[in-house]
């Protein structure tokens, strides 16, 4: 795995164990269909169900914001394999949410924060 892999693996992680000490269960991590897209994690909390795309930065910012790196392409993405969740699990689309979870670290991969950010 690549240093880039292994950043972007540890900030799912880190966002997966924030949301369950939050009182979020997780449904599914990595859900993806062929040649439609991918979802690192999908929660149900307070009766919603969360979809979240999760992006890690480093601090200085060089390539933009977490959540600028999500295009609205990628967007279109998400909420497609999303509707693919909802179909597979019986889920009203109306229940689901989306985000992106920003995730900032410094130059050793240590996360320093996370934010929160809705789209669609």
């Amino acid at each position: 795995m690549t240093r880039n892999q292994n950043i972007g693996k540890g900030s799912e992680d880190f966002v997966a164990s924030f949301l369950e000490r939050r009182g979020a269960r997780i449904l599914a991590r990595n859900y993806s269909v062929p040649r439609v897209g991918e979802i690192d994690i999908i929660c149900e909390y307070k009766g919603k169900i969360l979809v979240i795309e999760v992006k890690s930065r480093y601090k200085e910012m060089r390539y933009g914001t977490p959540e600028e790196a999500v295009t609205a392409s990628k967007q279109n993405k998400v909420m497609k394999t999303a509707v693919y969740y909802c179909k597979e699990n019986h889920i009203s689309f109306d229940t689901v949410s989306f985000f992106v979870a920003g995730v900032i670290h410094d130059a050793q991969g240590n996360i320093l924060d996370v934010q929160f950010t809705p789209f669609f």
